[in-house]
């Protein structure tokens, strides 16, 4: 966010919610005892400061932690990775069919963005000075808890979007009727979307 939003949000805070806004676990805000004869005029707002992206519980309602841009543990970037992320996947309606997906991003093995939980995973890693990206699947911590599986190599910087375009596919072919990505993860396993994963990523290593 930038400064300007950051004010917007407070003077829009100190005037509908009581001077309140809270973020989520998700890394959303959140404003409360909002009056309901108010929320178009909010959503208004918001959608002024670019802050009302429709995309809640979406694949790009992702969690990143700050990586590289402000983090001295970091290996990699994630800001810049999450952001190649909302473009790959720009399409609401595509979004919406998608359905729950978890996409979970961390710089490094501390895991601040609890990758390794995440419906898909994503570790920034480093390789002789040059930033790479671990892939995981099937993790998860909404009930039933599981640890993701690293699906292979680690790719590129420039190939994580692609490689999540790939593996999402394998969902859509693969799921049977309501069922989520996870669900579908659980029913086939890793091996479908692993084949599919890199099959245009000769760069992994």
């Amino acid at each position: 966010m930038t400064s300007d939003q950051m004010e917007a949000i407070a003077d829009l805070a100190d005037r509908v919610s009581f001077g309140l806004v809270r973020t989520t676990h998700n890394q959303n805000l959140l404003l409360a005892d909002v009056r309901q004869d108010v929320l178009y005029d909010v959503w208004q707002q918001l959608k002024a400061l670019g802050l009302a992206m429709p995309n809640i519980g979406t694949l790009t309602d992702m969690i990143a932690c700050p990586g590289l841009d402000f983090c001295s543990l970091a290996n990699a970037g994630t800001l810049n990775v999450a952001d190649q992320i909302q473009k790959q996947f720009d399409d609401l309606d595509y979004l919406y069919d998608l359905g729950d997906i978890e996409i979970k991003m961390s710089g490094c093995m501390n895991g601040c963005g609890h990758h390794s939980v995440g419906h898909i995973g994503i570790l920034g890693v480093d390789k002789h000075g040059e930033e790479w990206y671990q892939i995981t699947l099937g993790g998860s911590v909404n009930g039933f808890t599981a640890l993701g599986e690293v699906i292979g190599p680690s790719v590129r910087q420039t190939d994580v979007a692609p490689t999540i375009q790939r593996i999402v596919e394998v969902y859509r072919a693969r799921r049977e009727d309501g069922e989520r990505f996870i669900e579908t993860y659980r029913r086939i396993g890793v091996k479908p979307f692993k084949e599919q994963a890199y099959v245009q990523s000769p760069a992994a290593a």
